[in-house]
């Protein structure tokens, strides 16, 4: 009977057990309210944007339909998981452990903010004026490495 009992166990798959992610929400809760409400000096360095732009920009991929809040994860966390990557130059990874999610998610959130950015480039982007700005060109620091582009 022991040995039945023990073979049965042997030829049974491992179960796996999940455990709340109580938790893990908290967390993950309370890091998207820490980067939404934070002022703008720590808004500029977690998103490289203050406040008021980045709901602009929310706002904007909201109503023109282009993303959408899915049943865990809103347009803000979206758009906050692209600048971060962006931002910051991090990968993927890092942002997973940042922002409590998956690679999968992390990755398909990516891929559908860079789409929407891509179709708003002409809007979203201005092309260079070929002048080297003021500051810059009054720099002694840097305007030498400029200076070759002016005489062009």
């Amino acid at each position: 009977m022991l040995v039945h009992k023990r073979v049965v166990r042997l030829n049974e798959k491992p179960r796996i057990r999940y455990g709340p992610m109580l938790i893990r929400d908290q967390e993950r809760i309370a890091n998207l309210n820490y980067i939404y409400n934070c002022n703008d000096i720590e808004a500029l360095w977690m998103l490289r944007m203050k406040r008021a732009p980045f709901a602009r920009l929310v706002q904007t991929f909201r109503s023109r339909g282009l993303l959408q809040d899915s049943i865990h994860t809103s347009v803000e966390e979206q758009v906050a998981m692209f600048l971060h990557v962006v931002g910051h130059n991090q990968r993927l990874r890092v942002v997973h452990n940042t922002f409590r999610r998956s690679m999968e998610t992390i990755s398909r959130y990516f891929k559908q903010v860079l789409y929407v950015v891509g179709e708003l480039k002409g809007e979203m982007f201005k092309s260079p004026t070929g002048r080297t700005p003021t500051k810059i060109r009054t720099s002694p620091r840097w305007y030498p490495y400029f200076k070759i582009n002016n005489i062009l």
